[in-house]
């Protein structure tokens, strides 16, 4: 399909929102400088291969759910939950290998989607792009998550420094989010992106919902962008904004996720999830 196909296919909401055939440096560049609210790659996977895909990881093994959340199934970990859990941690890195070999074992013939952004980052960005190593270790990349009927993800940030714990550092100083989406929802599930960038976690936790990882929707301006994906897409943008996903009122929505990092532009891009 061509770009401008593409660009009447899905109108586009604001200037700062990238419709592309194929990532380049400066869609990273304009994310990493909020320059660009988000950048969306229709059919990075058609249709059918992203319904086989999906088919294909909701039958392993591996597939499960949330302890606490039911209705949101997974592969894999994210860095996020192993803080101050020790246990958790030990999983994390335990793990981080098995899942990304095993995940690419489940989808093949394809390319998982992880695979195929690693590769192409590699080749837009000078310095290449490596899987993060946090504290010494390879991180994990390529959380597969499904969004049933019912759930939703409150709004939040991700900052990858505010994650780490017991002197851990790491050179990355910026990062996106990067989703594939394998399969959407019919009813609900946009991605909202607000407004509003907390500059320190004192900010952030000053919002905050107690004992959740959200903050109150009521404290923020009331000010965001909505995107209603489509199956096979490939969606990036700057997560230490605040953004969410809206309940899911019918079917589900299946993406494949990491985090790029940023430390300069003479540092490789990094990813994990």
């Amino acid at each position: 399909m061509s770009l401008s196909n593409l660009a009447t296919a899905l109108p586009q909401q604001s200037e700062n929102i990238i419709l592309t055939n194929e990532l380049e440096k400066w869609h990273l560049d304009g994310l990493f400088n909020r320059t660009i609210d988000v950048v969306r790659v229709p059919e990075y996977f058609s249709k059918q291969n992203a319904a086989a895909i999906a088919n294909k990881i909701k039958q392993s093994a591996l597939f499960g759910s949330y302890v606490n959340a039911p209705k949101i199934g997974r592969i894999g970990q994210a860095f996020f939950e192993c803080q101050n859990d020790e246990i958790s941690l030990s999983r994390y890195r335990e793990f981080a290998k098995v899942w990304i070999k095993e995940m690419r074992k489940e989808v093949s013939p394809f390319l998982s989607p992880i695979d195929r952004l690693r590769l192409e980052l590699g080749e837009v960005w000078p310095s290449h792009c490596n899987l993060a190593e946090i504290d010494g270790h390879k991180a994990f990349a390529g959380l597969v998550r499904e969004f049933k009927e019912g759930s939703y993800a409150e709004p939040h940030n991700d900052v990858l420094n505010w994650d780490l714990v017991n002197e851990m550092n790491t050179g990355i100083t910026n990062q996106l989010a990067a989703n594939v989406y394998l399969e959407t929802s019919e009813r609900g599930g946009e991605l909202r992106l607000w407004h509003e960038w907390p500059a320190t976690k004192e900010e952030y936790d000053s919002i905050r919902i107690e004992g959740s990882y959200g903050v109150k929707e009521e404290r923020l301006n009331g000010s965001y962008l909505e995107i209603t994906p489509e199956a096979g897409e490939l969606i990036l943008f700057n997560p230490m904004r605040i953004h969410s996903v809206e309940k899911i009122l019918q079917g589900s929505r299946l993406t494949w996720s990491c985090f790029i990092g940023l430390e300069n532009d003479t540092n490789a891009l990094q990813i994990w999830s």
